[in-house]
């Protein structure tokens, strides 16, 4: 059996006055490792998605509702056709422009739209369906709702092809029938793509 010493009892107090430190610090540990995990998984799980989105979903025709669109795409295209038509129109007009001097900037339209187009064409539509379909027929539900005239995607969709949807109808509704800035006229396919 060991012996008790007066410098062996002091450094067993010491231990006991630092656990609850040494146990907080352990605990800050393991939920700093959880967090970097969950970053990860979100991380992975985001990519996939937007892998998903860019590879499947955008070359895909477009499904743009008749019930709330003034004009629909031409047949067959696709969102990543419509996205080039956009900025094709709106390098043009930054060209325009400038050349006539009429803005200082080379690059005015494209830019501002790139700057809106997370926010307004990503973020919103997502949370857009996601209040619709959580909370229904709530007061929050229905704001969502009427700040798109009405556009949500239908029921009978799954989560990831209603936010699709909602990101085609509005990305239409935005840059093609309430343009704000840069108007441009409706998109048209791109000879090589047209059948």
């Amino acid at each position: 059996m060991a012996d008790i010493t007066r410098k062996g009892l002091k450094l067993a107090a010491k231990n006991l006055a630092f656990l609850p430190v040494r146990v907080v610090l352990f605990g800050l540990e393991v939920l700093l490792r959880l967090m970097i995990i969950a970053v990860i998984v979100l991380v992975l799980a985001l990519g996939g998605v937007g892998w998903y989105f860019y590879a499947v979903k955008s070359n895909q025709p477009m499904q743009i509702d008749p019930r709330f669109a003034k004009t629909l795409p031409p047949e067959g295209m696709t969102f990543r056709e419509f996205w080039q038509d956009r900025f094709a129109g709106w390098e043009k007009i930054d060209e325009r422009d400038y050349r006539t001097g009429k803005s200082k900037s080379k690059s005015h339209c494209a830019v501002t739209q790139l700057e809106i187009f997370p926010v307004a064409q990503i973020l919103a539509p997502f949370l857009r369906v996601y209040v619709v379909r959580t909370q229904p027929g709530t007061e929050e539900a229905e704001s969502w709702i009427r700040g798109m005239d009405g556009i949500i995607a239908p029921d009978n969709l799954n989560f990831l092809d209603a936010w699709w949807w909602q990101i085609e109808n509005e990305s239409w509704w935005y840059w093609v029938d309430n343009q704000a800035i840069c108007k441009l006229p409706p998109p048209q396919r791109p000879v090589s793509a047209s059948p």
